[in-house]
């Protein structure tokens, strides 16, 4: 397998990874500020960003790759009110999708097979992220917002 490829399917894992830790404390988070649909939704999150981690070691191993597993270091953060969590959750959104459009970006032109199968992971995520960018913002823009006295 390919190094370049190797260390990018690394970077991926490592990224959802930390992805599914930080949904879980936000889990937690909404959970005890009274949004249990939010919290679920993210409990959901986090479930899908393992499977990922899943197929995307399967896929590495199947190529005679080797997973590379970083620590997880520090801790999770602790929001002082929900508007910081949801744009933290925004940034995070964000990161996700820069990193899966660069490992896409990259492996394209050196492995069709593999572009196929790790884009296809990743199909619906995009969309549900784009609109979860856009209803976080709002939101968050709404939320800030001052009424005039």
């Amino acid at each position: 397998m390919d190094k370049q490829i190797e260390n990018a399917m690394n970077k991926l894992i490592n990224t959802e990874i930390w992805s599914s830790n930080l949904y879980l404390a936000m889990q937690v988070f909404f959970e005890r500020n009274g949004f249990p649909v939010l919290s679920s939704w993210l409990q959901l999150q986090s479930r899908g960003n393992m499977e990922r981690v899943h197929a995307i070691m399967h896929l590495l191993y199947h190529q005679g790759g080797t997973t590379d597993i970083a620590p997880q270091e520090g801790h999770m953060p602790e929001w002082r009110n929900s508007t910081e969590a949801l744009n933290r959750l925004v940034e995070q959104e964000q990161n996700v999708q820069r990193d899966v459009k660069s490992f896409l970006f990259a492996v394209h032109y050196l492995d069709k097979d593999l572009y196929t199968s790790i884009r296809h992971l990743y199909d619906d995520r995009p969309y549900i992220g784009n609109i979860l960018l856009e209803l976080m913002h709002i939101l968050a823009e709404e939320s800030q917002r001052r009424l005039p006295e």
